[in-house]
This record gives C-alpha cells, sequence and structure tokens, in this order.
C-alpha cells in the first residue's frame, strides 16, 4: 500500500505491540506458547491479523478468526497451533478448537498420556481497555474535513482531492493519469510488471465516492466504497428489509464473503473491480447478473447512465471507459417479489484465489394464475471465466423468457448454455472441459434452489444436496502424547513441551533474518538477469543501456569469474553463469549490481539479449520420445517372471504425479561483504548447507574455504530448497563483491525465486501388477520416471530413495523396480521435503487401492493382510528390527473409529446425490539414513561455558524452524543439569564447526543431537570431580570453582553414526536404511460433485517418535508435514507454457493450503511405548515422513468419486492423478453434464 495511502493513519506494526525487553501484548504471548512459530517468518503477519480483529472485536468467535486469517500464509505448522493459540481469546462458549477424547481414547493407557500442550494459567489476562490509545491529534483530524494534497515524487505525482468536482478538474489538468482506490492492481503492475505511471489520482477522500446512499428503488454506491463497507451496508439493510427486497444484496454478501480475504476486501474498491475489468472478476459478473447500473462522467462535464452487461466489457483488462471517463456511482437495486438470484464461484482453493468460473444467475417468475406453474419473466445468466471477458448466456437467457420452471427445461439449457458460451480447446487458462462443466452445474444448482424458494419443494431426481456449498465450519484439534516420567527432576527440559527458543522472539518480531541485516557502509544490491528461453543460443546480449542508467556500478557475467563456473551435486553440469547457450527458461545469465535494488531491477530489464531457439523437452512425455535420460537404476527381488504366473488377475496401468514449489515464505537472499585483506569474505546467507555453500563460492573465487565465513541464524523455511541453489547464487553474488570490493547484497524476488529454482519433481510410473483372489500380490513390476530438469542435480538420488520406498509397509516376494530421471529443458528439480518418499507412498498405495477394488476387499483388509513385522526381509535385502508398523496401525484403528466411520460415511453417500463422502486409511514407513553417502553421518558441537554460568552452543545445523536449537538446548539440560534459561545459541558459522553436514533428511537432531550430548559429555567428565567435591554447589558456584581450578570450559563434541548405511543398488549389500519412522492416517473429506470443491472434514494420525524430546515441536512438524503433502497431493500444481516459460511464479496463481484447508477435526497421536536405539536418546527423525501420509486425504477423495461414479452406473477403474484438483475431482464424477 502506498504511504500516500495513508495520511492521517495511525499505524501500529508488530514490534510496536510488545517485546521481550518491555512487555509481550497477549496475543504475541499466546501464539508462542500454544507453539504457534515454526520458522517464524509469517508469525507477525498473523500477530497483526489477530490485533486487528482484536480492536474491532475484543472477543471475536472461531468463524470470525479463521475469516482473518484467510490472508496469512504459512508453510511450517499446519495452522492448528497458530489458530488454537487465537482461539483462546473466544468466549468459551464460541471457542471449540479442541475436540474431547472418546471412551475409546480414553482407556489407551489414560494414566500416561496427555493432551495439554500448554498451561492456559500462565496465560496474561487480555483488557481489552489496556490496548494502545488511538492519537489524539489524528482524532481531532479525523473530525475535520479532510485536505487536498498532492506530493510529488522523482518518478510519479500523487494527488489527492476530497471532492467530486475538485477530482473531475484534476483530471482534466492530468488526461493520462490513473485513479487509485485500493491500489491492488496498479500496485502489482509497478512492481511485477514495470508498468509506470507518472501520475496517480487517489479517491480516497472524495466524500461522494465514499457514499452509500438507500433510494426507493436500491442503493447509489460511491465508486470509492470499498467491497468491507458495502458488505456491512447491504447486511444492514438486509436486517430491515423483507426478504424478498433483498434477494440481490443476499447474493452480493454471498460473493463478497469469497472475494480475496478481508485485507483485500477492506481497501479494494467497487470502480477498482470494475474498471480493471477481469474475466473472472467475481464482483463484475454478479453486477451484470443482477442488471445494476452505473453513473459515468466526463471531464468534459457529461454525465451517462447505463446497465452494466457484458457489451461494457470489451476484452480482459478492458471496459467502455475512455480515459476522460470517470465512474462515480454503481446502483444496485432491489429484488422484486418474484425475483431470485444467486452467485456461484469455483476457484482452486476457497480463499484468496481467482475464479476459474463464477456466476450471476437471476430470474424473475410470475405465475399466469393462482395455481399455475411459475413461468419465467426475465432472466440474466452470466458467467466469468468462460471467455476472454464477462458473458451473459444470452439465447439461453432469451429462450427461457416464457417457459414454466419445470425439470424439462434443465437439459435444454445446459445444452444451450454451452452453446452460448463456447471455449476454444486453446482457450486462456486452459481447463476448457471443466469450465463447460461448471457453467452448467452452477444452472443446474440456481435451479434447484429457485425451485425450492417458489414450490418449498424439489424434484426427487435434484436433490437437496444440490442446494448449497459445502457446510464450512471453524476447525478443532486434539494433540495427544506420552506425559514425562514423574520421576524426572523438574529442571529436567527433555521430553517436555517446551515453546520454541525464539518464539517470543518471532511474536515480537525481534526475530532477525538474513534481510534485517542493516545495510554495510558503501553496500550495493545486486538484480539477476535470467533466460527468457526455455531452450536456446545466446547470440548476443546488449547491456550498455543498463550500465548507462544512474546508480548502475557494472554487469557481472561469466567473465567475471576468477576461479571455476562450473558446479553441480552429483557431477560439475551446471554454469553458475550460462554462456553460450541457456538450457531452462530462468538460468542466470549475469547480475546487474547498482545503488539500490530498484535501480538494478530496473536496468535488468532494459538489457536486449538475442536467442536463436532450439527444440525444447518440457515433460516426462517428451523425455521418452526424446530418450533423454540421465543414468537409470534397477532394484529388483525375486522371481518376477514365477510370480506373475502365479497371479489370477494381472493390471497394468500408469499413474502420473505432479511435482511441488517449496513455497518457503523467506525467499532466497545473500550479503556478501568482502574484507580488506587475504581475500577474506563474509557470507550472510539462506543455506541449509553451510559447507556446501562456503565450498562452491570458494571455488567460483578460486580461493581456499578458510577464507570464507558463512553465517546463518535461522531460516524463514527450506524444505530442502535452500540446499544446493543457493549456493551458485551466492557464489554470483560474491563474483560481483570481489571484482567491485564492496557488499553486495541479493534478495530474491518470489517470482524469481520460482523460475530460477526447482522444486520436487513430477513423476510417471508404469506398472504390472498380479495378485491372487484373496488380494496378495505376487509380483509387482514398475518403471518410474521422473522429470529431473536441465542438470542431474539430486534428481538420481532422489530416485535412488524412491525405489527403496515403493511398498515401503508391506510385504512383497517378488518385485522389479526401475527408476530413471529424464532431462528436460526446465529448472532443475531438487531436494524436497521426503526426498523421494511422497512419490513412492503415492504410487504404492494407488496400486494396493486397485488392488482391493478389484478383488472386492476392504481397503483395511488388504493392508493388514501384508504389512511389515520383525525380522521380515526387504527387497533391497534389509532385515527390520523393532518394527511399529502394525502397533501404529492398530492404534489408529481403535482412535479414529474407523469402522463405524466407514459405515457413516456408506449412509451419507445413499442420501446425498451430489455430495460425496470418501475415508481412506494408510501406513507409512519412511527411511532415515543418507543412503550410501555415510560421509554425511557425522556432525561436530562447541559448548563454551563463561565464568557467570552461561553457555553458549554452537552447531553445525541450521534453524529451519524445525524446532533443532530447541531440542539441543533440551539435551543440553538433561545432561549438564543446566536451566535452559542458562543456555543460548548465536547462530551457525562455518567458522566455528567447519565442514558441517547439511541441515536434511529429519537427521538434523539425530546428528547434532548427538554431537551436543557428546560435548555436554566431555564437559562433564572435566567437571565430575569438582562435583565429587562440591556436591550441593550450584551450577554458578561448579563453573566458578572449576574455571579458578583450571578447567577447560569449552567442549567440543563430536558424532560419527556407528550404522553405516552403504547400501548398494548393484549388490544388494549394506544397509539401506539406517531407521523407520512410522505413521499411520485416516482422513476423511466430502466432495461437491458438481463443481469439484471439497472439504477435509477430519485426519487422525498416529506417529512413532520414538521417545520424544519434545512433543509439541513433534506434534508441529506432523502436522505441518501433513498439510504441506495436502497441497502436493489436492492444490498444489505447475503449469509452462509450450515454449517452457512458468506459469505459476507467485501466489496469485500458485497456491499452497490457508486455513481454510486443514481438516476440519485434526487428531495427532503419538505412539506410546516406543523406544530407538538408532538414535540420540531414543528419538526418532519426524521433519519428513508426515508428509507422505497426506496421501490418505488424496484417496479419500477417490473413495468420494468412486461413490459418485457408482450413482452414475460407472464401475471399473477411472483415471485419477496427483493432485487431486478442484477440475481433476470434477471431471472424474462423470455424469450427464461433463458428457456432453
Amino acid at each position: 500500500m502506498p504511504i500516500c495511502l495513508l495520511d492521517g493513519v495511525a499505524i501500529t506494526t508488530v514490534e510496536g505491540l510488545g517485546s521481550t525487553e518491555t512487555k509481550l501484548h497477549p496475543i504475541q504471548e499466546r501464539i508462542a506458547k500454544v507453539h504457534g512459530t515454526q520458522c517464524g517468518f509469517c508469525t507477525p503477519g498473523f500477530v497483526m491479523s489477530m490485533y486487528a480483529l482484536l480492536r474491532n472485536n475484543p472477543y471475536p468467535t472461531s468463524e470470525e478468526i479463521e475469516i482473518a486469517f484467510a490472508g496469512n500464509l504459512c508453510r511450517c505448522t499446519g495452522y492448528r497451533p497458530i489458530l488454537e493459540g487465537c482461539k483462546t481469546f473466544c468466549n468459551e462458549e464460541n471457542c471449540c478448537s479442541k475436540v474431547k477424547l472418546d471412551r475409546a481414547n480414553l482407556e489407551l493407557d489414560k494414566d500416561i498420556i496427555s493432551t495439554e500442550l500448554y498451561d492456559r494459567s500462565e496465560f496474561t489476562s487480555y483488557d481489552p481497555t489496556q490496548e494502545l490509545i488511538f492519537p489524539p491529534e489524528l482524532m481531532i483530524l479525523g473530525k475535520k474535513s479532510p485536505s487536498s494534497f498532492s506530493i510529488c515524487g522523482s518518478k510519479v505525482t500523487w494527488i489527492s482531492p476530497t471532492s467530486l468536482d475538485e477530482l473531475i478538474s484534476t483530471k482534466q489538468d492530468y488526461p493520462n493519469s490513473k485513479l487509485v482506490g485500493g491500489h491492488l492492481e496498479i500496485g502489482i503492475n509497478t512492481k511485477y510488471h514495470g508498468v509506470s505511471n507518472r501520475v496517480l489520482i487517489s479517491t480516497a477522500n472524495v466524500k461522494e465516492l465514499n457514499e452509500v446512499t438507500e433510494t426507493a428503488n436500491g442503493i447509489y454506491v460511491g465508486a470509492a466504497v470499498s467491497i468491507a463497507h458495502l458488505k456491512q451496508e447491504l447486511e444492514a439493510i438486509i436486517k430491515r428489509l423483507p426478504e424478498y427486497k433483498t434477494r440481490i444484496f443476499r447474493g452480493f454478501v454471498e460473493i463478497f464473503k469469497l472475494i480475496g480475504c478481508c485485507q483485500v476486501r477492506n481497501v479494494a474498491s467497487l470502480a477498482g473491480n470494475i474498471v480493471t475489468a477481469r474475466s473472472t472478476s467475481d464482483l463484475c459478473t454478479v453486477l451484470v447478473g443482477a442488471k445494476c447500473q452505473l453513473i459515468i462522467k466526463s471531464s468534459e462535464g457529461s454525465e451517462r447512465q447505463i446497465i452494466i452487461d457484458d457489451t461494457f466489457f470489451t476484452a480482459d483488462g478492458k471496459c467502455a471507459l475512455n480515459s476522460q471517463e470517470i465512474l462515480t456511482t454503481i446502483i444496485i437495486p432491489f429484488s422484486k417479489e418474484n425475483e431470485y438470484m444467486y452467485c456461484y464461484k469455483q476457484s482452486r482453493r476457497r480463499d484468496n484465489s481467482f475464479a476459474i468460473v463464477n456466476a450471476g444467475l437471476r430470474v424473475i417468475l410470475e405465475r399466469p394464475e393462482v395455481d399455475s406453474t411459475w413461468v419465467v419473466k426475465d432472466c440474466t445468466l452470466a458467467y466469468g471465466g468462460m471467455g476472454p471477458k464477462i458473458l451473459i448466456a444470452k439465447r439461453t437467457s432469451l429462450s427461457l423468457i416464457g417457459r414454466e420452471w419445470k425439470n424439462d427445461i434443465i437439459e435444454e439449457s445446459i445444452v444451450s448454455i454451452s452453446e452460448d458460451l463456447p471455449l476454444e480447446h486453446s482457450a486462456v487458462g486452459g481447463a476448457v472441459e471443466y469450465r463447460k462443466a461448471l457453467a452448467a452445474s452452477f444452472f443446474l444448482k440456481f435451479f434447484t434452489k429457485v425451485q425450492l424458494d417458489v414450490c418449498k419443494k424439489i424434484s426427487p431426481i435434484n436433490d437437496h444436496s444440490s442446494l448449497s456449498d459445502i457446510h464450512y465450519y471453524p476447525s478443532k484439534s486434539i494433540q495427544i502424547f506420552e506425559k514425562v516420567n514423574p520421576d524426572q527432576p523438574s529442571d529436567d527440559d527433555l521430553r517436555r513441551p517446551i515453546i520454541h527458543r525464539t518464539g517470543l522472539q518471532q511474536t515480537t518480531g525481534e526475530a532477525q533474518y538474513c534481510m534485517d541485516i542493516p545495510q554495510y557502509k558503501n553496500e550495493l544490491h545486486a538484480s539477476i538477469l535470467q533466460s527468457k528461453r526455455a531452450h536456446a543460443i545466446i547470440k548476443s546480449i546488449d547491456y550498455d543501456d543498463a550500465i548507462n542508467l544512474p546508480g548502475v556500478h557494472g554487469y557481472i557475467s561469466a567473465g567475471d569469474v576468477p576461479g571455476s563456473n562450473r558446479y553441480g551435486q552429483i557431477i560439475p553440469d551446471e554454469d553458475l553463469f550460462s554462456t553460450e547457450k541457456v538450457t531452462s527458461y530462468g538460468q542466470m545469465i549475469g547480475l546487474i549490481v547498482a545503488e539500490t535494488k530498484e535501480i538494478a531491477d530496473a536496468a535488468v530489464r532494459l538489457i536486449k539479449i538475442e536467442y536463436e531457439d532450439l527444440p525444447v523437452i518440457l515433460t516426462i512425455e517428451d523425455a521418452i520420445k526424446a530418450e533423454s535420460y540421465f543414468e537409470p537404476i534397477h532394484l529388483a527381488d525375486g522371481n518376477i517372471e514365477e510370480g506373475f504366473a502365479s497371479s489370477d488377475h494381472i493390471i497394468e496401468d500408469e499413474l502420473h504425479m505432479g511435482g511441488q514449489e517449496h513455497f518457503y515464505l523467506e525467499n532466497q537472499s545473500v550479503i556478501v561483504v568482502p574484507k580488506a585483506e587475504a581475500m577474506e569474505l563474509d557470507l550472510h546467507v539462506t543455506t541449509q548447507s553451510t559447507h556446501e555453500t562456503q565450498s562452491i563460492v570458494a571455488k567460483a573465487l578460486g580461493i581456499p574455504s578458510n577464507r570464507i565465513i558463512c553465517h546463518v541464524k535461522r531460516l524463514g523455511g527450506g524444505f530442502g530448497g535452500k540446499k544446493n541453489r543457493i549456493s551458485s547464487l551466492s557464489a554470483g553474488v560474491a563474483v560481483a563483491a570481489r571484482k567491485l570490493r564492496r557488499p553486495v547484497r541479493l534478495l530474491v524476488d518470489r517470482h524469481v525465486d520460482m523460475t530460477i529454482k526447482g522444486g520436487r519433481s513430477s513423476y510417471l510410473a508404469k506398472y504390472k501388477v498380479g495378485f491372487d483372489n484373496n488380494g496378495k500380490i505376487k509380483a509387482i513390476q514398475i518403471k518410474m520416471y521422473s522429470n529431473g530438469g536441465y542438470s542431474m542435480d539430486l534428481s538420481t538420488v532422489i530416485m535412488r530413495y524412491s525405489l527403496i520406498r515403493l511398498f515401503g509397509s508391506y510385504e512383497i516376494e517378488n518385485c522389479d523396480y526401475t527408476g530413471i530421471v529424464c532431462k528436460t529443458n526446465t529448472n532443475s528439480n531438487t531436494a524436497f521435503r521426503g526426498f523421494g518418499t511422497p512419490p513412492a507412498i503415492w504410487v504404492t498405495e494407488k496400486i494396493i487401492t486397485e488392488v482391493a477394488n478389484r478383488c472386492g476387499i476392504s481397503q483395511r483388509k488388504i493392508r493388514e493382510g501384508c504389512l511389515h513385522d520383525d525380522e521380515f526381509i526387504s527387497s533391497f535385502n534389509q532385515k527390520l528390527e523393532n518394527c511399529q508398523i502394525r502397533n501404529v496401525w492398530n492404534e489408529l484403528i481403535l482412535r479414529s473409529d474407523y469402522e463405524n466411520r466407514k459405515v457413516q460415511v456408506e449412509a451419507f453417500n445413499r442420501n446425498n446425490r451430489f455430495k460425496k463422502r470418501g475415508i481412506a486409511i494408510i501406513p507409512c514407513s519412511h527411511g532415515i539414513g543418507f543412503t550410501g553417502r555415510i560421509y554425511y553421518d557425522q556432525a561436530g558441537a562447541l559448548i563454551q561455558v563463561y565464568t557467570d554460568g552461561s553457555l553458549l552452543l554452537s552447531h553445525g545445523g541450521i534453524e529451519l524452524g524445525q524446532g533443532l536449537h530447541t531440542k539441543l538446548i533440551q539435551i543440553c539440560t538433561h545432561v549438564l543439569g543446566v536451566p535452559k534459561e542458562k543456555i543460548h545459541l548465536i547462530e551457525s558459522n562455518s567458522a566455528i564447526i567447519p565442514n558441517a553436514t547439511q541441515t536434511a533428511n529429519s537427521s538434523a537432531t539425530d546428528l547434532f543431537g548427538a554431537a551436543t550430548k557428546n560435548a555436554c559429555e566431555n564437559l562433564n567428565e572435566r567437571l565430575n570431580p569438582i562435583r565429587a567435591k562440591m556436591p550441593n554447589a550450584t551450577w554458578e558456584e561448579l563453573i566458578s570453582a572449576a574455571y579458578f581450578s583450571r578447567v577447560n570450559l569449552s567442549a567440543a563434541g563430536y558424532f560419527k553414526d556407528p550404522t553405516e548405511t552403504l547400501f548398494s543398488y548393484e549388490t544388494k549389500t549394506g544397509l539401506a536404511i539406517k531407521y523407520y519412522t512410522y505413521g499411520a492416517a485416516v482422513s476423511e473429506v466430502e466432495i461437491d460433485t458438481l463443481t469439484g470443491y471439497h472439504q477435509n472434514l477430519r485426519t487422525d494420525i498416529v506417529m512413532d517418535v520414538g521417545r520424544s524430546l519434545n512433543p509439541a515441536i513433534d506434534i508441529g512438524q506432523v502436522e505441518g508435514g501433513f498439510v504441506q503433502g495436502l497441497g502436493l497431493y489436492t492444490l498444489e500444481q505447475q503449469y509452462h507454457t509450450p515454449e517452457g516459460v512458468p506459469l505459476m511464479t507467485g501466489p496469485e496463481n500458485y497456491k499452497i493450503p490457508t486455513v481454510s484447508d486443514i481438516p476440519r477435526e485434526f487428531r495427532v497421536a503419538l505412539l506410546r511405548h516406543s523406544n530407538n536405539n538408532k538414535a540420540v536418546l531414543s528419538s526418532k527423525g519426524i521433519g519428513e515422513p508426515p508428509l507422505s501420509l497426506a496421501t490418505s486425504i488424496f484417496l479419500a477423495l477417490q473413495d468420494a468419486v468412486t461413490a459418485c461414479r457408482q450413482d452414475n452406473n460407472l464401475s471399473g477403474s477411472f483415471q485419477f492423478d496427483s493432485p487431486a484438483t478442484v477440475e481433476r475431482v470434477r471431471m472424474a464424477c462423470r455424469d450427464s453434464i461433463t458428457d456432453k
């Protein structure tokens, strides 16, 4: 939002609410103490959204809180703890955030389990009267009429008039100016698309444009009125007037709830929506459907009043207003007595997502005689998303006039609508058949709803389940874990749910991230020149205009690299700076370095590159045709031929699974500070591996690693995406800093981050499975392909992990797996949470589900029949030890009430034609360990104790939000007996812990926790003689005595994992897995078969984490990982143009889960009585394993779709790929609409 719009506004930031040094605001305290922070990058946003809500409503309901958070994103927590912390502000009667345990759950070791991760009695009470007062000087100003003002900047002039006449006069003076309402569209175009406007005229203070006036025929709405303001006005009128007069208003209110989020609705104006003229605008579609009117004034003084229809919109982004006209008023009419209007929208995600298709459908009915059938008098069927602009199904609307409102018109109208709204197969936005189905489905919903309104009943063939959307209700949850042993000392924090070490600093904004580091003296800013082709020869680069721009200090490219321009994870197959050829869109060709980021970005846009295009390979199918592969991998066991020969049934099919973008909240960034001597450099960098970044920078500069120090305070999320690509970016920035001998800072914008870095690979699995009549699998053959992108990166290693995790929970006698990584002209895909496991689990469970369906066996029975047991020898020749999968499974069956719920789902489906529910249950065995790379299985730590008893802990791991620092502090308190308040960590630093293993593979606590434990034990060994002499000494006294006794109070720790994972795929010798983290999940969903929308009703998870070091952190990882998996399997979709240009490059089109997407009931239990002798203090790695459990959501959706298809007499298999988007769900629910 421009500062100019904030004139006369009081601004409160998260820092202004409270701090750890003064006093915390109750919101800050509760989010932290309820464990609502992980990486913490999103936390200030949630704090401020909650603060805004409380200032307007001190005692909100759970639903109001979730609405307030619809515009906030979190990639770590899964939202549950944030919501729970904020729901402590609800009145008790309104708060429903906790699930009560039923009898079955209570009887499972009720004496040793707990459900309380925090103590409400510790919360500071909230007193709304003690909030910050609104500045008195602004209150005085607020009582006065606003004054006109203008601000002239070097690039833009801002003018703020206060009357309509003044606005018109100003527009005459500046005919090429832009009018600004909420500044949403203009702000996006300015920041991301380089659109500049010399003069902006604000409508914020124009009195006439900010009024809502009621008349005899409707309301006159000023063009600058915000959506939120209009919603409040309409709701007040709806309460006051007869129902029949406000039906159009009700349609507006319902669609307003689905526009953006409350933050957007608070500033977005009606006029801004109208003149932006998006073809999918929810507001514009409804305005057209309601036959609203517009009053338009010209700067010459003329005025016209028009009915807004589809002729007003001339194209996507254009309307019938000329540059000298001003939209001043929107007239929304009252509805007539027999007039009905309903509005519909379907988007990729419920919250804050543009419509795929929307509709404003209105009809006026009349009765020729009292008892006769209702007849259509007038009708408008307006649609958005069905063409390049808002459209009316005109022939259909006209053909309905005079027709009886009976079932006879449904089929005819559906056919007519498809003719009215033809979509070419090449239509922008794709999903053509789905969009056609939505348009027809919306009409069916509308017809049925109106039929009920006028007849008070509906035809049995239509069913009540088509009338409304799936009911949304606030989420609730429960967390179950094992209590701490009552004999454990109270000052020993091990296994207690203590809060994240810097949780309070994260809620107050005090936690520092890379870009929070103050600017250095003489610092410069870098911007990346990216390839705009997927595969091309670079013929020429003209950067003269760029380097001549004032403030630009230079252009950096491959010719400036003093060392090696080549690097790579497995093999050096990538360039830091592309030179002669580019092999993917977004590759780094060069850097512009300038005084400010804005100048650097502007200079990059001035660079001209001439390309010679080459053929592109984008998909796995393209690569198969071109035989473009990296090395294949093979793993087999048993006799595959005999297995197939003995099978009663054989299925051959293929499965497709999409990739995923990391979408961490903190973008990649680096600051390189050259030192004055010996070519030394300091790097402040968002990396998951200080060692790897240090090494690649050293090679690029041609200097030893000991001249480079990498500093990492914390990361705002990583998930594998900050492991490799940031190292090459850091090397490029280091080249610039070395050449210019000045500090250089690079902040990668979101759209650049998403186009320069790969994500999770998409997969194609071709399989052949043989099984007997009882569902026992006799043989399985799978050929898995993944899209590796333009370089190898870690894709072949990821594929190896995929192969050994296929059928990871099941006993399979004969198998033959082949993994092939495809080389394509897309971003080089890389490590991502799960590292090959999520596609392997998904493929496994899809096949198991298909076998069960073919045999008519229950999904539970087929899985229970082949679950692993102890001593089983896997396909990679490893004997299972301490296998907990059956214990996890059995506990889940009891806790989830699976069998009763399955019966309830079936009953629901019998009684609902257009709403269906599905339920699915799956196990997951996630192997932990750096298979084949034992050099990673080592770690270092350093403890330094000062004479006041304070302790500084250093280790090589990176705090990503996973609670690593917190767990290591708990280990220290346990081993040393020192209070946690005495322990501090500053940063991860390559000068303190050299050659640190990457923070990845769910192994950080295993490695660095063990190294920390070793350091503590080494220190204890030195302190024990003094303890023996001073048995009652305090910690401070003990340390003081040790110092005066010349005891070394600096203790290094080192850990080398004794379990060597040296598996060979060629010989099938050596261990592949150090140990398994086990889990299982039951998920239940409900789908709308007419739109494809679904709601995740409930998920139950039982997770084996060994003996948890911190139940709050481990449960947080379970929930966060599961919700990230939910995004992978149901929401997040990646698209490229045929030329290889990525289309999903930001939050406006790439949709991760929001608060409304998490299960409405989220139940997580940690397995009791579990131990693990393969990791520190009997714990287990937990960061990655829960993600794959979201396969249960996918399979529940498939189950619901199957129920729909059975109603439509469709049996047998059907294609249902991942992610299960609204489009795929709807189109899989085949019916008479989709078949037309």
